[in-house]
């Protein structure tokens, strides 16, 4: 990892480790109520096994491990018509058909990177959501062409933790669209995280100065072409919009320089376009191909702010054993533009939580997985 403006945290030359990525166990439980109806419950719980902690390879928390439920964590009721689901979900982020190399093939691809949090200088405005109220739709209501689709709708959590009399302002919502026909998939995603903070602006003596609340409002747009039943192209847009609500700053021209913000608060919008192509080779044999283009971040007058975007690319080959283990092997690359940041932070895998500005992080890496 190499980059123009680093200090001791960030300037990680090199470092060869044992990482563990995304490892899950969970409960799923299904009853059978009559008359079509069905109750069940999900509990999902990420573990460390490489640091048996909650903290990741680079130090930093791992929200999606530590305790039991810090993954999904739900309960629900439904028919072949509609599920409805209350708990600990996951929204937005996920790609379904369209992308799953770092959910279900290798160990990680750059497609994730910059559609769950941590895709630059704006985060996703949803991921894994506490206090969710989901309706899932089924396929005898939509039809097949639709099924999975969904709506939902979250409290946030620091809007139970304000004082007594305080407004309840922190709120999430969104939906996801679904559809498939015959080669084809596409997938909708809309999500909009409002006043994440409950409205209450944090000490004028924090890092950046005082920081106002703010809305973050994601899109994406996914399209696969299966050419063959386990191959695929694939094309997802993501655009992401950060707006704080304080009138007096609303509109702030964003600061950045070669060392990052200057300030946390200013309007911003920045988007992306992944490319990617699973090839399946035959006998158990895969090739992934997935590439980035992140575009400079725009201002509130629609202008870019130079040297603010990245590329990015993995190239794998993943080799079934079974049904249940394989093993792969990959080739990771960032190249940030001088006033980004952007590596490879899913699954705790990363050396550091943050990297340097203007940086190329590499990674090679060879992994075994297994499901049970």
């Amino acid at each position: 990892m190499t980059g123009a403006t680093a200090g001791p945290g960030s300037d990680v030359r090199s470092r060869m480790r044992q990482s563990d990525d995304s490892s899950r166990i969970g409960f799923r439980i299904n009853e059978d109520l009559g008359g079509g109806l069905r109750a069940f419950s999900v509990i999902e719980t990420g573990i460390n096994i490489d640091t048996a902690t909650a903290n990741g390879q680079s130090g930093a928390a791992n929200s999606g491990a530590g305790f039991i439920g810090t993954r999904e964590a739900h309960v629900g009721i439904g028919n072949g018509y509609a599920e409805v689901r209350l708990g600990r979900q996951n929204v937005f982020w996920a790609n379904g058909k369209i992308e799953d190399v770092s959910a279900n093939l290798i160990h990680g691809g750059v497609t994730s990177a910059y559609t769950a949090p941590g895709s630059g200088w704006i985060n996703t405005p949803a991921a894994r959501v506490d206090n969710t109220t989901k309706i899932v739709f089924n396929k005898d209501l939509v039809g097949t062409m639709f099924a999975g689709s969904e709506v939902w709708y979250a409290i946030g959590t620091k809007a139970e933790q304000t004082p007594a009399g305080a407004d309840d302002k922190a709120k999430s919502m969104g939906f996801t669209v679904k559809a498939a026909q015959g080669p084809f998939a596409a997938q909708i995603d809309y999500g909009q995280n409002k006043n994440g903070n409950n409205g209450v602006p944090t000490p004028a003596t924090s890092t950046l100065g005082q920081v106002y609340d703010s809305t973050i409002t994601g899109t994406k747009l996914g399209l696969a072409y299966f050419y063959l039943p386990t191959s695929k192209i694939s094309f997802i847009h993501t655009q992401l919009k950060q707006e704080f609500s304080d009138a007096t700053n609303a509109n702030n021209q964003i600061a950045v320089n070669a060392s990052g913000l200057t300030s946390a608060i200013g309007f911003r919008k920045q988007s992306s376009n992944a490319f990617g192509i699973q090839h399946d080779l035959g006998g158990g044999n895969m090739l992934i191909g997935q590439y980035v283009l992140q575009d400079d971040m725009k201002d509130y007058t629609g202008a870019s702010v130079g040297e603010t975007g990245s590329k990015a690319y993995t190239l794998a080959y993943r080799k079934e054993l079974s049904k249940r283990t394989s093993l792969s092997a990959a080739y990771t690359r960032f190249d940030n533009d001088a006033k980004n940041n952007m590596l490879n932070a899913g699954g705790g895998q990363a050396a550091v939580a943050t990297g340097p500005m203007g940086g190329t992080v590499t990674m090679v890496g060879v992994g075994i997985m297994h499901n049970f």
